[in-house]
């Protein structure tokens, strides 16, 4: 029997990947989450600011 590779062929775009992202930062961290697309920006209680972008690289 040979193994079954289809993790392997599984393709995620840019949008959806960020949203797997903003989730599990969400699990760990308080913070306000606003997501445009491939962006998101993350702002958190202290005043810390991030921005997190998604895109493939070919």
């Amino acid at each position: 029997m040979e193994p079954n590779n289809c993790e392997k062929n599984y393709k995620i775009d840019e949008k959806s990947l960020l949203e797997e992202i903003i989730l599990t930062i969400r699990e760990y961290f308080s913070c306000t989450i606003v997501q445009n697309g491939r962006n998101a920006l993350l702002s958190f209680e202290n005043g810390q600011r991030f921005r997190l972008s998604a895109e493939e690289m070919q």
